[in-house]
């Protein structure tokens, strides 16, 4: 008890030390009042439910070993709730770790299920290989730990090719282990016969591809050193003629004439392929599709065959037979549960009309469609004959969960901690509106955002929105405060492949605890604007950019004409382009701009919050976030109305997690827009290390300063989440 109370203290203190009496002490009674809830709740859950079996996993590494646990406890969802674990559940959790130690390169491992019997007897049995004597029925354990012997790790050593031209050898042996990455460690080359196996396959239908159909890849010899795991494969190609297509004759048959209606030939020297073979099926079945033959065949055979020169030129015969011509009757919604959407919302999404013939292609993209409202966790399609000539469409729906609560967590150098929690509402009045509540709090910043999405109000594509906020953060040399809301659209443009938005705010903005805010612009403003977004991005991976390029820019008008109490017109632009130098290492350029204009003095009509405070993880690595801009004499950051910055990097991979990056910052800064510009430059290099995971790269970086001020420091080491640019 006094542990609890002296961490509650500790907590209430760290939580409201800048909240008002009153709040806090209305938070401190709810929190206690919910905490003493939750405590006899928690009791009487305890005293009605059974004491649940433990399970315990261990040999296998700290981490994995927590991974082994979750797999099966995943496997198992009645696992939780066990009071015992019985014969059949011990044997399958055997099977699952067996065969996950397997494929991680250990082929001969011991796994040991250690049992507490329900009568308290100890008890163990022991699986070398995925099947073994079943285990005694009945057998009922209050605890189980599996305990793992690895054995010995096996790793291709050496893959060598015989009889393989059409590909370089190093791009085959990608197929089978990790290849070009700095330090090659045995983890980038595990050897499973289950991996040699999907390599051969891998390695056919790459040569099947480029025309060699008869192509085949085999083990020609295996060398398995069952002391030090090394295995050395010779893999035997027999690539076969290249096929290539001569000509293709194609006839064209309409409802049920012998005779074809249309009929063409076309001479070509493409590359034959069971997947251009297929593709061009099916670019003959969609023609057909949307002129409303919904039965279209198509069949293609081989009329003839030259042997030339070690080729194969082959002649192809294409019958496309339309069938009859089928009209659209009725569209139907077929709900798995109650139904909760609107039908007229899902037929102006599906656009489908009625009596008109029935386009395939369109019915099909009506389903992606309804797909995209993201309310339904899944959507089928069938359809239903009314007559020989006409036929309903019917989508299968099954709508998802209408509250979904997700926690949020991240990491910066200048935030430190970062945790929160998002609330997403889904289908609000059936009719798919989409809310949105994100609530974060970190070491420096306090947020609360709401979205409020109308999906495709006013015409395809478009969703209006309406949106507000509240923002307090610590910058480097004052506290921001912003709250405020407003409306907006948004546009994708596929003429362009761009998003367009465009939006009004409120916003009321505060510069706080700073006596330096009235020295270059206006501490306190209400302001009302205008901002125009657009967006490209044709990277390959938001996460993980290697190739590719992202551009944006964004215009945000303040006028008194829009309720605000200064002017002001505020544009950034940016850009990053990735270039793959080499399979494992790449090339990252990124370049923005900032720049405000004002009707009259900026210390009149510029809010404070509105000058650019670059630097940081993201910017100029040498610095914290916020430290690149001008200062005033004082060395106070001030803030700069206009920069220009530019970040080189090369990133190089030294696993297949991990990488090494150095890179090159530079940015030029004015503190007036009379000085465009820049009048000051600062630049910085450095080096990292990053490591892959699924929610980004975690990052570890050290940018040093080449030319600091007097005020700035020597270089900044930066632990953060997320790609920089």
């Amino acid at each position: 008890m006094d542990a609890n109370r002296h961490a509650w203290n500790w907590i209430s203190k760290g939580v409201f030390r800048r909240v008002p009496f009153g709040t806090a002490k209305f938070f401190n009674c709810f929190l206690r009042a919910l905490m003493v809830l939750l405590l006899v709740v928690g009791n009487a859950w305890s005293a009605e439910e059974p004491k649940a079996a433990k399970l315990k996993i261990s040999g296998y590494g700290l981490l994995d070993n927590l991974e082994l646990k979750i797999l099966l406890k995943a496997f198992d969802d009645e696992s939780k709730k066990r009071e015992f674990f019985d014969a059949n559940y011990i044997e399958d959790a055997a099977l699952i770790l067996v065969s996950r130690v397997n494929n991680d390169g250990f082929l001969n491992p011991k796994v040991t299920a250690n049992l507490i019997l329900k009568n308290g007897e100890r008890v163990s049995y022991e699986w070398h290989e995925a099947v073994r004597d079943p285990l005694p029925r009945p057998t009922e354990a209050r605890e189980l730990e599996f305990q793992i012997e690895e054995g010995v790790f096996y790793f291709f050593d050496e893959i060598a090719f015989e009889g393989l031209n059409a590909i370089p050898e190093d791009e085959a042996r990608a197929f089978f282990v990790e290849r070009g990455a700095l330090v090659k460690l045995k983890t980038a080359r595990v050897f499973t016969p289950g991996r040699l196996t999907r390599g051969l396959s891998a390695l056919t239908d790459v040569l099947a591809r480029k025309g060699y159909d008869e192509a085949q890849a085999t083990t020609a010899q295996l060398d398995q050193n069952d002391e030090s795991g090394a295995v050395n494969v010779k893999i035997r190609v027999q690539e076969g003629p290249q096929f290539l297509v001569r000509s293709i004759h194609t006839e064209r048959f309409y409802s049920s004439n012998a005779q074809p209606a249309e009929v063409s030939t076309v001479i070509t020297n493409t590359v034959f392929s069971r997947l251009w073979k297929q593709d061009l099926a099916q670019a003959l079945r969609a023609t057909n599709f949307h002129r409303g033959y919904a039965d279209t065949t198509v069949a293609i055979t081989e009329t003839n065959r030259v042997k030339t020169n070690g080729m194969v030129l082959l002649d192809l015969l294409v019958k496309v037979n339309s069938g009859e011509l089928i009209k659209l009757g009725d569209v139907k919604f077929s709900f798995k549960d109650t139904q909760k959407t609107k039908e007229s919302l899902l037929k102006r999404r599906v656009r489908l009309k009625e009596d008109e013939n029935l386009d395939r292609i369109a019915v099909e993209a009506g389903r992606y469609r309804l797909s995209r409202l993201g309310i339904f966790d899944s959507v089928g399609m069938r359809y239903e004959q009314v007559d020989e000539h006409t036929r309903d469409v019917v989508y299968d729906l099954d709508e998802g969960e209408e509250v979904d609560v997700s926690m949020l967590f991240g990491f910066g150098s200048y935030e430190l901690l970062r945790v929160g929690f998002e609330v997403n509402q889904y289908n609000i009045f059936g009719r798919a509106h989409r809310a949105r509540l994100r609530i974060s709090q970190s070491f420096r910043t306090s947020s609360v955002d709401y979205l409020y999405t109308l999906p495709e109000l006013i015409g395809e594509d478009v969703d209006v929105f309406l949106h507000a906020f509240g923002l307090r953060r610590e910058e480097v040399s004052f506290t921001r405060e912003e709250f405020g809301g407003g409306a907006g659209a948004r546009k994708f443009l596929r003429s362009i492949s761009s998003d367009f938005g465009v939006r009004y705010n409120y916003q009321i903005l505060h510069a706080v605890e700073t006596d330096i805010a009235e020295q270059v612009g206006v501490a306190e403003a209400a302001v009302g604007s205008v901002t125009i977004d657009l967006k490209r991005d044709k990277r390959d991976n938001p996460l993980y950019p290697r190739e590719g390029y992202r551009v944006f820019g964004s215009l945000e008008v303040a006028s008194e004409y829009l309720a605000s109490d200064v002017d002001f017109q505020r544009f950034e632009f940016g850009a990053s382009f990735h270039q793959p130098i080499h399979r494992t290492s790449w090339l990252h350029l990124g370049l923005s701009h900032g720049v405000v204009f004002t009707q009259g003095d900026p210390r009149d009509e510029l809010p404070f919050n509105k000058r650019f405070f670059p630097g940081g993880e993201n910017s100029v690595r040498g610095f914290q976030e916020g430290e690149a801009a001008p200062r005033n004499a004082d060395g106070d950051v001030i803030g700069a109305e206009v920069f220009v910055s530019a970040n080189v990097e090369f990133e190089q991979a030294l696993t297949e997690s991990w990488s090494a990056v150095v890179f090159f910052d530079s940015i030029g800064i004015a503190q007036n827009l009379g000085d465009y510009p820049f009048d000051d430059t600062l630049f910085s290099a450095g080096f990292g290390v990053r490591w892959r995971t699924v929610i980004g790269p975690v990052r570890l970086e050290y940018g040093h300063n080449l030319n600091p001020r007097e005020d700035d420091p020597a270089g900044t080491l930066h632990f953060s989440i997320g790609f920089p640019f």
